[in-house]
């Protein structure tokens, strides 16, 4: 997962916002908002996102080459399980906010994530109409807020007798929302670690046996020739699993190892 820059608001959207809110707050005063309540009027962002976040999922990383029908929301708008036995109201206010939009493909959000939205314990809950994060102390990373996901999870691998090397999340450094996010959205899942393993062993794994030869060889004008290649190739805005080839990278190129070869440092 990496730091998601959605860029300007879609044209009409605040319009589009104000006036569902207004909507919305009528049926809450009577019910809980069903998801049939919301429309889909939020759809005006689809592209915008799918654009801005390189075709990929917000989460995971993987290319998205068809625009999924479905806009993420990640404080979720219907219900929200917080921690604890069952679900509570949802974050229905913010079903049309600019700041609470993202790209997700169906696994992650359909089928992972769904309306979960855990809380550090004791942590209070968004007061309805106020916006994000007031008191909540959220466990989950937000692509798109002001941590950088890559210092909460990290990429590493994993050794096993006869098989084919896989790479896998973990948390980094032991951060706890590195790691309640890695289980809600279920990252380490294993048709997504042998995706990613295949990214690393089909594509990284190339330019790493490049970049060694040219160290080996002691030239530094093609290390530094083929490290820019290598940045060129892995991280141009389209690419999936950035995340994965830059800590791939950092493991057969540490810091110490960039610095005396003059690597230019890059973090997507």
């Amino acid at each position: 997962m990496i730091r998601v820059n959605r860029g300007a608001k879609p044209e009409g959207l605040e319009a589009i916002r104000k006036a569902e809110v207004k909507r919305l707050a009528a049926i809450v005063r009577g019910a809980p908002p069903k998801a049939a309540d919301f429309g889909n009027r939020y759809d005006i962002a689809r592209r915008v996102l799918w654009k801005a976040q390189g075709q990929t999922c917000c989460y995971c990383e993987r290319r998205i080459d068809r625009l999924y029908n479905d806009v993420e929301h990640f404080r979720p708008k219907t219900r929200a399980h917080r921690g604890g036995d069952r679900p509570t109201h949802g974050y229905w206010w913010l079903a049309w906010t600019w700041e609470n939009l993202l790209f997700a493909c169906p696994s992650c959000n359909r089928r992972h994530k769904k309306n979960k939205f855990p809380l550090v314990r004791g942590s209070r809950i968004l007061p309805v109409g106020h916006s994000p994060p007031g008191p909540e102390r959220a466990l989950l990373v937000d692509p798109a807020g002001s941590d950088d996901p890559m210092d909460h999870i990290q990429f590493v691998p994993l050794h096993q007798a006869g098989k084919k090397r896989k790479w896998i999340p973990v948390a980094r450094g032991g951060s706890r929302r590195g790691k309640r996010t890695i289980q809600v959205l279920k990252l380490d899942r294993p048709a997504l670690v042998t995706h990613d393993g295949g990214h690393v062993s089909d594509l990284v794994d190339h330019h790493v046996k490049g970049i060694r030869a040219a160290i080996d060889a002691g030239d530094v004008q093609a290390a530094a020739k083929v490290w820019q290649a290598a940045l060129k190739k892995l991280f141009y805005p389209r690419q999936a699993f950035k995340a994965l080839s830059y800590d791939v990278l950092d493991h057969h190129f540490p810091l110490g190892t960039r610095q005396q070869w003059g690597l230019e440092p890059y973090r997507p």
